[in-house]
């Protein structure tokens, strides 16, 4: 947000219209004896955060994160400054913490009164952190919570009340416990933990915490973990005011369902339709036979209030490439995918779909081909003899030529762009 003078401690450079806060920050720090401090991940990172906690436009308050480096005991701080009517912004707001950094550090109305609250993520060591939430009040600054975890957090609003909850994922590091997330909500002034769901057996990382939907519409939590041979995601909602993990399989100790191989392909609204999708993939059979496909098609699944899956589309995925096909529904079991670089040195990359019957004797036939064309000449090349454009930008041209007689593919040349895609960056976390 603010250019960074030299020095890896020196406080961050502001635009002139803020000389005034810059001036009072280094009053402070200087006061203080304090050196700025890092904030690790999550969306905000910056050392000065100019922040509207009430919802109505105006940035009234900078978030200014420290620590104070002669501090035996909570080294960090974050600062806040109101600004008045002078437009002068003046120390209001002093949050200590414990630890070696700041992991990360959000805003959200957890109270429900319709301003923003304070959550820290304090860094203890690599795997250990502390959450703290933190109500700004006109009397002062009111801890909410704070509890200890070592994977991640999500802030969403899982029981529709318009305050939003925290979900706070720990992995069992003794052997004799289990993997649980916890649900804190506010009530009469605090947060508490008011219910825990059980996350699957065996993971070994939570990598991501997203917000999403059932297929019914239900808010829900999509927790992806790495696990043995891939990866699975843990998907919880709450009832009755509880937390339940839907997906989990209480007999196998995981949710089996989802449980799958790792292929690069994160969450997403696939089909924009408002609900989250989880990417199953399903190995293709090779083109030549007596070797092993490397290829799969993505069966994109939402997921059901009992905990099932139902299939909204199938995809094919080119990650190398960074495209992906909404594939007729006659296409998962009767096609083989195979690349062809063979013209890469020319700036043509290509990915050959085939139709497999399945028939003993019968080889896969090649019938569509997608082409990632680069370099000078690639307007040539995506304007020759059957080749139709599916998308292009300044520098790259994404081509298709298709042989509508190999079989009844269900689909023509003038309907691949409409479902051609590029991929986009993966849903996040909190962290």
């Amino acid at each position: 947000m603010f250019e960074q003078s030299e020095g890896m401690y020196a406080l961050p450079i502001l635009p002139e219209a803020y000389s005034q806060l810059q001036s009072t920050i280094q009053d402070v720090m200087d006061q203080q004896g304090a050196e700025y401090a890092t904030i690790s991940s999550g969306s905000n990172t910056s050392t000065v955060q100019l922040l509207d906690l009430n919802g109505d436009g105006e940035q009234e308050m900078a978030a200014v994160f420290l620590r104070v480096t002669s501090a035996e005991e909570k080294p960090l701080r974050v600062c806040l400054f109101r600004k008045g009517a002078d437009n002068d912004y003046r120390l209001t707001y002093v949050v200590e913490g414990d630890g070696t950094s700041i992991n990360s550090v959000t805003y959200e109305d957890v109270t429900g009164d319709g301003t923003l609250d304070l959550i820290v993520s304090w860094q203890m060591s690599t795997k250990v952190h502390i959450l703290s939430a933190y109500a700004l009040l006109d009397a002062g600054v009111s801890e909410l919570m704070s509890t200890t975890y070592n994977e991640s957090y999500l802030v969403t609003d899982l029981d529709q009340d318009g305050a939003k909850e925290i979900v706070v994922c720990h992995q069992d590091s003794t052997g004799d416990g289990a993997n649980l997330a916890e649900f804190y909500d506010y009530n009469g002034g605090v947060m508490t933990m008011t219910s825990s769901a059980p996350l699957s057996n065996g993971i070994y990382g939570v990598y991501s915490m997203v917000p999403g939907k059932l297929a019914d519409g239900t808010p829900a939590v999509f927790a992806s973990s790495l696990f043995s041979g891939g990866t699975l995601t843990d998907v919880m909602t709450v009832a009755d005011g509880r937390l339940h993990n839907v997906t989990l399989n209480k007999q196998a100790g995981y949710s089996e369902v989802t449980s799958r191989v790792d292929t690069g392909v994160s969450l997403s609204d696939i089909n924009k339709d408002g609900v989250l999708e989880i990417p199953i993939p399903v190995k293709l059979p090779s083109v030549k036979e007596g070797e092993e496909s490397e290829e799969s098609v993505i069966y994109w699944c939402q997921v059901n209030a009992n905990g099932s899956l139902a299939i909204s589309c199938v995809t094919y995925h080119c990650q190398a490439d960074g495209w992906y096909l909404v594939l007729p529904d006659n296409w998962p079991e009767n096609i083989a995918v195979a690349r062809d670089d063979s013209l890469s040195h020319r700036g043509e990359r290509s990915v050959v779909f085939y139709y497999n019957s399945g028939e003993e004797g019968q080889e896969p036939k090649p019938f569509l081909t997608i082409y990632r064309l680069t370099g000078s000449n690639r307007q040539a090349r995506a304007m020759l003899p059957g080749r139709v454009t599916l998308y292009s930008d300044s520098t790259t041209i994404y081509a298709a030529s298709l042989e509508e007689g190999v079989w009844d593919c269900k689909l023509k040349a003038n309907e691949l762009a409409q479902r051609f895609f590029l991929i986009t960056v993966a849903w996040d976390s909190e962290s």
